[in-house]
């Protein structure tokens, strides 16, 4: 077991309500709209859950609930707070911004003897990398897009003890943690188009989106089910990304440190910087990255064709499962690697040029699922569980 001593205030972000808090109504306003109407939203340290209006209108609910405050600091929080918006020829602007950082629910508990935090199984999966199913990735995702237990005080509790003056630990009560939780609920049209600016900003999708979205996010967390139109153009810098789904669209990723995707289809992907795992890559992708680290689980039954070109990569790759498929990596100055005996290594050439490192030719059996491509530069690729088939060159 590893103890973690704390001697700060904590806060939680763990999705739960209190019966006994204190709801304040901080913004609400509805506007009407048209096909042609269309939106941007500039948020910061705001945290927004975005659904799908069902009457044609833009709907603006904004709350919060306190437990455990006093009068002068819920006045306090929301003085902080600025929201406005306006509906000017047929364009809605809308405003939110706060002194502070806001999430969803924050859980502040003041531990001046210390805290002990046990996260004794917490890292027990990363020291094996086994292929996950999209399925998996999906529910992954939800478990961390919508708190991660049903019992939230249960998972402090089991986690987190408090330290008693004679070192001792002790658990902690229910009625000393400060709960505050925010609910900022925007209903969108279908048929709105919508730009996004965040900034320290938190942003949940709960529907599936055929929404056309541009999104500009530094800083934050944007969690989204299923994206679908193929003008979305996103822009996600130091931040986390959840999407259960993604068909179409362009997207530009730079320093994703949690990245999870259950799918990918007819998308283009610019990255740098990251860690993004892939429950499952469908028909007509391409990824240009440099220095990330992807995590290629399944392939669909007709990807057709996907492209990464890549420089300082690291890949993990599982092959297509069940389907026929061809595979062709170029590479230069980049390991491949089978298991801990096994490596194939492109040595660094004159000028860069790049040679084949491998390739897999179709077997002419079954179903025949697609091409996949490479063209790497200084990085490894980590292949598990296949056959291969290496060139003379």
């Amino acid at each position: 077991m590893k103890d973690l001593t704390f001697k700060i205030g904590v806060l939680m972000l763990i999705t739960s309500v209190s019966v006994f808090a204190q709801k304040k109504t901080v913004y609400s306003q509805r506007f009407s709209t048209d096909e042609n109407t269309t939106a941007i939203f500039n948020l910061e340290n705001t945290t927004v859950s975005i659904e799908t209006s069902t009457d044609g209108k833009v709907h603006f609910d904004y709350t919060l609930e306190f437990d455990g405050y006093s009068a002068e600091e819920i006045r306090d929080q929301l003085k902080d707070i600025k929201v406005e918006a306006t509906k000017f020829e047929n364009q809605i602007t809308l405003v939110s911004n706060s002194v502070t950082k806001i999430s969803s629910v924050s859980y502040a508990y003041n531990a001046p003897n210390g805290l002990v935090l046990d996260y004794d199984s917490a890292q027990k999966l990363k020291d094996s990398i086994v292929r996950k199913s999209r399925d998996s990735i999906i529910e992954e995702i939800r478990y961390n897009a919508f708190g991660k237990i049903n019992a939230p005080f249960k998972y402090f509790g089991d986690r987190f003890k408090t330290m008693k003056a004679n070192g001792k630990l002790k658990n902690i009560k229910k009625s000393d943690i400060k709960i505050f939780r925010s609910q900022f609920v925007i209903k969108i049209p279908p048929d709105l188009k919508l730009k996004i600016n965040g900034k320290d900003a938190q942003i949940t999708m709960r529907d599936d989106s055929v929404n056309e979205l541009s999104v500009v996010l530094k800083r934050g967390y944007f969690y989204a089910k299923q994206l679908k139109n193929k003008y979305n153009v996103f822009k996600i810098k130091n931040a986390h990304l959840r999407a259960e789904a993604i068909a179409g669209g362009s997207y530009t990723f730079n320093n994703i440190s949690k990245g999870l995707i259950g799918s990918l289809q007819n998308v283009k992907i610019t990255s740098e910087f990251s860690k993004i795992q892939i429950g499952e890559l469908k028909e007509k992708v391409s990824i240009t990255d440099f220095n990330s680290e992807y995590f290629f689980y399944n392939w669909g039954r007709d990807f057709k064709r996907f492209d990464l070109f890549s420089e300082y990569s690291k890949i993990h790759l599982f092959y297509p499962k069940n389907t026929d498929f061809t595979m062709k990596v170029m590479g230069n100055n980049t390991k491949s690697m089978y298991g801990k005996d096994l490596v194939i290594e492109m040595q660094p050439a004159r000028k860069g040029v790049k040679h084949y490192m491998m390739e897999r030719k179709a077997k002419g059996e079954g179903h025949f699922a697609g091409a996949i491509n490479f063209d790497i530069i200084h990085g490894i690729i980590y292949n598990y569980n296949d056959t291969f088939k290496t060139s003379k060159n």
